[in-house]
């Protein structure tokens, strides 16, 4: 690169070996690169600041050599005037000494395109002569991806307060607290692999003529995510609204499928659900199994484990489906009915292993003599404890009905 002001000279001083190399590594730059003398007057370009002297209608030459560039900062008018002054204002820091650098990101927008550069003054090592390297690069995709990053930020965060309020209003769905029926001691609880899920457990009573039965209930809603907590909280209410009006299980099933077939008939999502109806003496239990994971019930007195099974399909298939009515006769004191989500018996360890039936068998069978709540708990610390410390990947719902 050359010492000379004259553009002349700088075209003589180009034959010689080395400022042909240094030329060579200047054009092959991608920023819009000037050399300055202590006026501010252009000495050197590269070929990318042709372009951009062109693109910004810069006076002189088309590579700028012999302009004074500061000049050309002061005397722009228009919208890019401020900009331009704090330009000729940071390289004049830098020739006085000042500052050793200055650097500045500013838009440069025509009608029909945005442009945004990145402009960085700095000064050559040596006191005589005095000499600035300023560079203007654009960083247009840059600013782009920014403001894109913005808005994905502010929509990631309208999604979160969306789901932090879909996981309160769903969680407010669930039995805040368990009710106290004679002779039985309840307890459940849902853990969600996402803010929302599909899992859902309900208790409440029958029609007034039967209000002292005990109705408890447990689904799961095919997929995760807020489309599934959507259609958890419809069946909920459909199940409440049929089961304050006469009817036996099967049928309450029966009415509430027809509602939820006709509105799911364009969707891919069902529901499997098993509704458990218990006698006001809790000495039987009657059961209808929509497509869901069987009940265990735990016989005290025989140490011995009965799978509540039945026929019935999932709910919002089929309108027509029939759902059978199944009982279960003796029970006594110290019975345990457990109901589950497949998330429980499906999650699984570190190598693959799934929890399985007997395990839970086990838990049932080992703390049969503590609360229906210690029992709940010790299984779903038990599930936690086998998969660790891999976090759960599906939905887990657990109710403990314990018979006093």
């Amino acid at each position: 690169m050359t010492d000379g002001t004259n553009h002349n000279e700088a075209e003589d001083r180009s034959d010689q070996p080395g400022d042909r190399l240094a030329r060579t590594v200047l054009n092959s730059l991608s920023a819009n690169i000037a050399i300055l003398d202590r006026q501010g007057t252009i000495l050197e370009t590269n070929r990318a600041w042709g372009h951009f002297a062109r693109q910004n209608q810069m006076a002189g030459p088309h590579d700028s050599v012999g302009s004074n560039y500061l000049a050309i900062c002061d005397h722009t008018r228009g919208e890019e005037s401020e900009v331009a002054l704090q330009v000729a204002a940071g390289i004049r820091a830098v020739i006085n000494g000042d500052t050793r650098e200055f650097m500045l990101d500013y838009p440069c927008h025509s009608p029909t395109e945005e442009h945004w550069y990145y402009v960085r003054a700095i000064r050559v090592a040596g006191d005589d002569p005095i000499r600035v390297v300023v560079s203007h690069e654009e960083i247009t995709a840059l600013k782009q991806a920014e403001r894109a990053l913005r808005v994905r930020e502010r929509e990631r965060d309208r999604l979160r307060l969306a789901l932090e309020l879909a996981m309160e209003v769903q969680q407010a769905l669930l039995p805040r607290k368990t009710p106290i029926f004679p002779g039985i001691d309840l307890a459940g609880r849902s853990i969600y692999c996402d803010e929302t899920g599909g899992d859902y457990y309900d208790f409440f009573r029958f029609d007034p003529a039967d209000s002292k039965a005990l109705g408890v209930v447990i689904g799961d809603v095919s997929g995760h995510g807020v489309s599934s907590a959507l259609l958890m909280a419809a069946v909920r209410a459909s199940l409440r609204q049929r089961a304050a009006m006469p009817g036996g299980l099967s049928n309450i099933l029966g009415d509430v499928n027809r509602l939820l077939s006709r509105d799911l008939v364009a969707s891919d999502q069902f529901i499997t659900l098993f509704f458990v109806g218990l006698a006001p003496d809790a000495e039987r239990v009657t059961w209808v199994r929509a497509g869901h994971e069987p009940g265990l019930l735990y016989h005290a007195s025989e140490g011995s484990f009965e799978w509540l099974k039945g026929d019935g399909a999932a709910m919002g298939l089929d309108e027509s489906a029939v759902f059978a009515e199944n009982e279960s006769a003796n029970l006594a004191s110290g019975d345990i009915l457990v109901l589950v989500t497949d998330g429980i018996g499906e999650a699984r360890n570190p190598s693959g292993i799934m929890f399985g039936k007997q395990r839970l068998q086990e838990q049932v069978r080992q703390h049969a003599d503590r609360s229906a709540t210690f029992i709940r708990d010790a299984i779903l610390d038990d599930v936690r404890a086998f998969i660790a410390p891999a976090e759960i990947e599906d939905d887990m719902t657990l109710v403990v009905v314990k018979i006093l």
